[in-house]
């Protein structure tokens, strides 16, 4: 059976990335560094997932639907600063990144510029990740959100819209897997963060 987003409908590739059309929209969703999960196409439907490389498995050169979960589910790779966007989106999605995010001020900057580039006015950031990686944990957010050092002030204004803690039995960890950088290792994030461009 496919696999199906929280509205019940089948998930869906699409194969004409940034551009899609869904109806008479075009895809509003993006999750960066998806690895081999599809939490991006469950819980926001519509949803472009993506990544630097293809995991080992390529699931669309051997599967012709969405009935093989041990797969990766990817649209397109890209990386979340060089891919050249023509267009905005609703939703960013982040599942425990490493590399980019608000680990150091520097850093924080930069990622927010991005992403704020990214979004339409009153867009979202959606974090799933653990208080231990710094690159999304919210104590490191906090620290950038309070930084009073003009250099380090984003193009963007971002507010902490919702923080949640999960626990192993979180309805997220419970249905997802989520993977370290290397795809192989399992990790269970403990909180959830959603950030809105204001």
């Amino acid at each position: 059976m496919p696999i199906n987003d929280k509205f019940g409908i089948p998930i869906i590739h699409h194969p004409n990335f940034p551009n899609d059309i869904v109806g008479d929209i075009g895809v509003g969703n993006i999750e960066f560094g998806a690895g081999r999960n599809y939490f991006g196409k469950r819980e926001f439907p519509n949803c472009y997932l993506t990544d630097l490389k293809n995991p080992e498995l390529d699931h669309f050169s051997i599967h012709e639907d969405y009935e093989i979960r041990d797969c990766h589910f990817l649209d397109a790779n890209c990386d979340f600063y060089k891919y050249d966007f023509d267009r905005t989106f609703q939703n960013i999605i982040l599942c425990n990144p490493y590399f980019y995010g608000f680990q150091g001020l520097g850093n924080a900057k930069k990622f927010f510029d991005r992403a704020g580039d990214l979004l339409e006015n009153d867009g979202k950031i959606h974090i799933i990740g653990s208080s231990s990686n710094k690159w999304c944990c919210k104590d490191s957010l906090e620290e950038y959100l309070e930084n009073e050092i003009e250099e380090y002030k984003s193009n963007h204004t971002f507010i902490l819209e919702a923080h949640e803690e999960l626990t192993r039995q979180h309805t997220i960890n419970v249905t997802y897997n989520f993977y370290k950088t290397e795809l192989k290792d399992i990790t269970v994030p403990n909180e959830r963060l959603v950030l809105k461009k204001v």
